[in-house]
């Protein structure tokens, strides 16, 4: 008798900005923890990040507030 393979179980991934599961098409992997991209927003002035983004200190920041 063969074993049956199991298909590998994958783990819907959390949002490191709200903690809700991500279901969403597109997942933000920024800083090693997965984002909404609603919910990737400078740690200063909360201006959401769609192209690029700036970290220091385990912190997101837009380039403004980065060279501030």
């Amino acid at each position: 008798m063969q074993g049956k393979t199991r298909p590998e179980k994958r783990e819907i991934p959390q949002c490191a900005g709200c903690n809700q599961h991500i279901l969403d098409k597109f997942i933000l992997k920024v800083l090693d923890r997965h984002w909404h991209s609603s919910c990737l927003k400078c740690a200063d002035c909360h201006m959401q990040l769609a192209e690029r983004c700036f970290s220091r200190a385990g912190s997101v920041y837009c380039k403004e507030d980065f060279f501030k």
